[in-house]
């Protein structure tokens, strides 16, 4: 499946009253770069995260944001004996009491209402294992969400890229045709060349003909038409399942076609052939720009 490099995921999942989420943002780049942000809980956590980014990712610039926040009833309730604050109150009491002769002793629901004694309980510290767990599942979602939209661009860039291999494969066709009436068209062009240098002069038809034999040699482009033919089997296998990386490739074989395209234009030297030259690299040059986006 075809995809584009450009894309953006999110996703979420929750552990022991925290949420998770995680979201990637994707770019085209000629090599993969994947950078994240992290809280410092995650840290330890991030080799593992890298790993699973980059065997769904082969190529772009990724950019991973993974952040937690605890839910607002989350620790609502909990709450702790600030036992040094209790001790200060209850040794001043016990101060007054001595002091002043007081009856009354501390009592402990007198306590609990004082300032202090009672404070709400930090956030409970989270398993490592059930963290990891918890940031696979909200990465994988925003990796499916993000994967989904690059197939979606992916295939419509592939239908742009299939009309121009078409395009490009009824021009060299028509060349094909017109270099088989080659010899001919040689044959006549440099006749008639001799006949206007030598006029009057008788031709020598033995040595003519030996030349445009050895011309016609000279311009035989069947290498090239067969590598034409294996390039642009190689294009449309790209399209085939299960191919994931792509945009590479197509760079090559843009590379490639354009080669054999000029060799066949320089060496037939055919106005036709060097018309549909023309409008093949420029279909190539689309290509190419369109190769820099898929993954």
């Amino acid at each position: 499946m075809i995809r584009s490099m450009t894309g953006y995921g999110r996703g979420s999942a929750g552990v022991e009253g925290r949420t998770v989420t995680a979201e990637l943002r994707s770019v085209n780049s000629k090599q993969r770069e994947i950078r994240f942000r992290l809280p410092q809980d995650f840290y330890p956590l991030e080799a593992k995260l890298r790993a699973r980014v980059a065997k769904e990712i082969l190529r772009g610039r990724v950019d991973v944001n993974v952040s937690w926040e605890r839910a607002p009833d989350a620790d609502s309730g909990r709450v702790r004996l600030n036992r040094e604050t209790a001790a200060s109150l209850i040794d001043a009491w016990q101060a007054l009491v001595d002091e002043f002769d007081l009856a009354d002793e501390p009592r402990a629901e007198a306590l609990l209402r004082l300032p202090g004694v009672l404070e709400q309980a930090p956030p409970e510290a989270v398993d490592l294992e059930k963290l990891a767990g918890t940031a696979m599942a909200a990465l994988d979602q925003a990796l499916e969400q993000h994967r989904q939209v690059r197939e979606e661009e992916g295939a419509k860039l592939m239908a742009d890229l299939v009309a121009r291999r078409e395009t490009i494969l009824r021009i060299v066709d028509r060349s094909r045709e017109r270099v088989r009436e080659a010899p001919a068209y040689l044959a006549e062009q440099v006749r008639a060349r001799v006949s206007e240098i030598l006029a009057e002069l008788p031709v020598d038809e033995q040595r003519l003909a030996q030349e445009i034999a050895i011309l016609a040699q000279r311009a035989d482009v069947t290498e090239e038409l067969v590598r034409l033919d294996a390039h642009l089997g190689r294009f449309a296998k790209l399209f085939d399942e299960g191919v994931t990386e792509v945009g590479r490739s197509l760079e090559f074989l843009v590379q490639e076609i354009r080669r054999e395209v000029t060799t066949l234009a320089a060496k037939t030297s055919d106005p036709q052939v060097d018309e549909g030259t023309i409008v093949i690299k420029s279909e190539l040059e689309k290509i190419r720009e369109q190769a820099a986006n898929l993954e």
